[in-house]
């Protein structure tokens, strides 16, 4: 069989089982947008810039919870049956399991961002299109370092340790990255952490895209972006050179 079919194959058998574990599912989709509904709507009702605000921060939140667990404790639970040695067995091609993993990661991150975005635009918030496109995009990527970050944790951790530190983890981002609060209204040392988190630097650029923020600093943000993923690359790299050895 030719090796990209494979690769689709694997893609979309993950994608199913993705779909058909609730555990997972439904918090990492249900919890942004009960979130968003409650905070980003009723906070901004009746004010464009700050549902525009709300929005460009939402989004990135609605990537973190499927990205994180769908390739953090969902991994770390298939180290614990054995499911990964026999994927490293199996005659598919290198990373074929990763890429799969991630592609089930991508579609709950796109189910999760799509449906804020609905909720969005029929709670009232008003964009052009391309700002539309452009925020709702940057979700969807969003998912890519928070994925490698996450299957750092699974690969490292059993699934009861990874489930803690991948929620550790989310609640961190979200509360260091000013996604929930903003960060002038917190301690300067806030400010200073932030400095390391994805999610700081990607809500900063959904902002811009939103219309919140002017453009500026973009390819700081993109280079801290970069660094950080391909950080998280080698490590979970390593990792699972470390399962195959």
């Amino acid at each position: 069989m030719h090796t990209l079919a494979v690769y689709a194959r694997e893609a979309r058998a993950q994608i199913v089982s993705t779909w058909r574990t609730p555990q997972f599912l439904i918090p990492s989709v249900a919890l942004p947008l009960l979130f968003y509904g409650v905070m980003g709507l009723g906070l901004s009702k009746g004010r464009e810039e700050v549902a525009h605000f709300m929005l460009a921060n939402y989004v990135i939140f609605a990537s973190i919870a499927p990205a994180m667990f769908g390739f953090g404790a969902a991994v770390a639970a298939e180290r614990e049956a054995k499911l990964i040695e026999l994927k490293q067995i199996a005659p598919l091609p290198a990373g074929g399991y990763l890429i799969g993993r991630l592609a089930g990661a991508l579609a709950l991150v796109g189910a999760s961002v799509g449906l804020l975005g609905l909720l969005a635009w029929f709670g009232g918030v008003k964009m052009v299109p391309w700002r539309w496109a452009a925020t709702l995009g940057l979700g969807l990527a969003s998912a890519i370092p928070f994925a490698l970050i996450g299957l750092n944790v699974g690969l490292r951790l059993g699934s009861q340790g990874a489930t803690a530190v991948a929620n550790l983890l989310f609640l961190s981002f979200c509360l260091f990255g000013g996604l929930w609060i903003p960060l002038n209204m917190m301690p300067d040392w806030f400010g200073k952490i932030a400095q390391v988190t994805p999610s700081y630097h990607l809500g900063q650029l959904s902002q811009m895209l939103s219309g919140v923020a002017p453009m500026a600093e973009v390819g700081r943000h993109l280079q801290v972006l970069a660094v950080i993923s391909l950080a998280a690359m080698a490590g979970a790299w390593t990792a699972w050179r470390r399962q195959a050895a």
